[in-house]
């Protein structure tokens, strides 16, 4: 009993001395000198961002780039405004509009329209006491490079109740890496059938008939993001999601999405479809068992994640979602934008150079926008890079040449195509709650937890605020 006493003291002190140990190499850290950066990413994209920062610290020598990964995008929310709270916010964030939305108040977001194009040179005070000569903008050509759908989501425009501190055109974000959502379908199945992929919601409806009667057990569609199906179907059949106009920002309790619910509840019943959540993971999971075991035929889930999407038992295809067909045959085929942008935070740690942390984390963030990096770090994520002449980087080009190999590569061709699809809903404080309510009315109403739509929709508006 004495040794193991002994032996879980020795322990103990141990870990009181690497947690005192790793406490004073953060109080440490040279913060004028290093800049703070926030992401989501695991470990395999972690190494890739590793690339850009040799390479950054290399050009800058004295000059350091800390990166931290919380969690998930929900986690990097949540530190970034508790940090912001301490005063301890970092350089540059991963993010998405409605966590914008969150730290505007604070007005430590930077504009970055001060550094866009700016065609001033700076010099960089290097640790060997000398200067290294830099341009600090992008001329108007590497500007004119970014994905136009892409780079104006970061407008003022797009956000409601900015601070009167910035100015109407302010530019709070660039874009990093982006993707959106895809039809992943078994092409082998549906040869079988003698089917073609289906490019209208009628036509998937028809086919998922024909698919359960061939396949008992077969459950046709899986769609990934309950959120995402809602926002989506909203854009394209227009009955209204969130909105900037007016006093209501949530707008989507309305007859149109009631009609709706009530319409894929009754797909439901008849075991044509699931969602990530009713299934309890991707549904890319049960995409790739196939129809003969129960699988599906089509799933609809991210640009990104395709890598998940290869079966060895067939062949997986890549292509837009479906459109809907209005009544006066209209086609209305939005695909939803989605993928991390770049923040720039003023002022953490109380350093004593804040211009000049400000002007160093922009040159760091043009290094994570650099096209060579781009194509590196696309090709590992499968995400699409944010500027058009990533296409042209020979390796990049090569990759994306053997999509009939490479299902990753084949929805990364994929997603390049849709981008005059793209769209984005508005950004405020609440849009991330409005989110998160309408994907529980599509888990709620389908399965029967909450059977009448109107209700459930009622319900997710007053979770919202709204009366």
């Amino acid at each position: 009993m004495k040794k193991l006493l002994i032996s879980m003291i020795v322990v103990v002190m141990l870990l009181a001395g690497c947690l005192t140990i790793f406490a004073a190499c953060e109080d440490a850290a040279d913060y004028e000198h290093t800049i703070i950066f926030y992401s989501s990413q695991g470990d395999s994209l972690q190494t890739q961002t590793q690339n850009a920062i040799k390479t950054f610290e290399e050009k800058y020598p004295g000059w350091k780039v800390q990166h931290i990964a919380p969690g998930g995008y929900d986690q990097v929310l949540s530190k970034v405004r508790s940090d912001i709270q301490a005063g301890l916010q970092p350089d540059l964030a991963y993010c998405y509009a409605d966590h914008v939305a969150q730290y505007l108040s604070s007005e430590l977001v930077v504009d970055l329209n001060k550094y866009l194009l700016k065609a001033d040179n700076y010099d960089v005070p290097l640790e060997d006491g000398t200067t290294k000569t830099v341009r600090i903008g992008f001329t108007q050509e590497e500007k004119d490079d970014f994905v136009e759908g892409y780079f104006n989501e970061g407008y003022a425009s797009y956000y409601y109740g900015v601070p009167a501190s910035y100015d109407k055109n302010a530019l709070f974000t660039l874009p990093f890496v982006k993707s959106t959502e895809l039809l992943y379908y078994n092409a082998d199945a549906l040869e079988e059938l003698g089917l073609q992929p289906a490019t209208t919601w009628d036509e998937l409806w028809r086919q998922c008939a024909i698919i359960a009667e061939k396949w008992e057990g077969c459950t046709p569609l899986g769609y990934d993001s309950e959120a995402n199906w809602f926002i989506t179907t909203a854009m394209q059949r227009g009955f209204g999601y969130t909105t900037v106009e007016g006093d209501n920002r949530y707008i989507f309790n309305n007859d149109g999405a009631k009609a709706w619910l009530e319409e894929i509840a009754g797909y439901y019943d008849k075991g044509w479809i699931t969602t990530q959540e009713l299934y309890g993971s991707y549904t890319s999971g049960l995409f790739i068992k196939g129809p003969e075991k129960g699988g599906l035929v089509y799933c609809i889930g991210s640009s990104a994640g395709a890598s998940n999407q290869k079966s060895s038992a067939f062949t997986t295809g890549v292509t837009g979602i479906p459109a809907y067909v209005d009544a006066q045959g209209k086609l209305h085929d939005e695909c939803i934008s989605q993928g991390p942008s770049l923040v720039m935070l003023r002022g953490g740690h109380s350093v004593s150079n804040p211009d000049e942390k400000e002007i160093m984390t922009w040159l760091f963030m043009k290094e994570l926008l650099d096209p060579t990096f781009q194509a590196t770090f696309s090709k590992a994520s499968g995400y699409n890079p944010s500027r058009k002449s990533v296409y042209e980087v020979p390796f990049y080009a090569d990759f994306l040449d053997n999509a009939d190999s490479d299902v990753v590569a084949r929805a990364a061709l994929a997603a390049e195509g849709l981008t005059e699809r793209y769209f984005t809903s508005p950004a405020f404080v609440g849009s991330s709650t409005a989110r998160e309510q309408v994907g529980n009315v599509v888990q709620y109403v389908i399965s029967g937890q909450k059977p009448d739509a109107a209700k459930a929709l009622r319900d997710a508006y007053k979770n919202c605020g709204g009366k």
